[in-house]
């Protein structure tokens, strides 16, 4: 128990903003396996790998932090999230255009609102300190 104590006294805002950012994307890979694809959209295998990897980088870095950790799960997440819109624009376009009578589900909303705040906080958290000088830690 000290340990962690210890641990998460070194721990700056930016390590919980972090740790926020891995369990937005956590919930927006489960939810987008959870919908599934269809026809138009199927589940693109490469956005699900982008995402773990960015999810694995971001626990990590939570872990151990170093200079320039943080930007890396961003980087996985933002190109995770141009691969699903690239696979998805098909399913978009046919929506928009009211093509055969698709709608966007709950689910699909839910899944881009996640999406968004995942990029969001995860680049939030490369402005950040993840973790805090030895003066403050000392001062505290």
């Amino acid at each position: 128990m000290a340990f962690i104590k210890n641990l998460l006294a070194k721990k700056a805002i930016g390590f919980y903003v972090s740790a926020a950012a891995m369990v937005l994307a956590i919930l927006t890979v489960l939810l987008y396996g959870v919908r599934g694809g269809n026809s138009y959209s199927p589940v693109s295998s490469l956005a699900v790998w982008m995402f773990v990897i960015g999810i694995v980088t971001n626990c990590a870095i939570l872990v151990k932090d170093f200079k320039f950790g943080a930007y890396i799960p961003f980087i996985f997440y933002l190109v995770g999230f141009g691969v699903l819109f690239n696979t998805e624009m098909l399913f978009i376009s046919n929506v928009l255009m009211d093509i055969d009578g698709n709608t966007f589900d709950a689910l699909y909303i839910i899944i881009f609102i996640l999406l968004i705040l995942t990029l969001a906080t995860s680049f939030a958290a490369t402005i950040m300190k993840l973790e805090k000088e030895d003066k403050e830690v000392v001062a505290e």
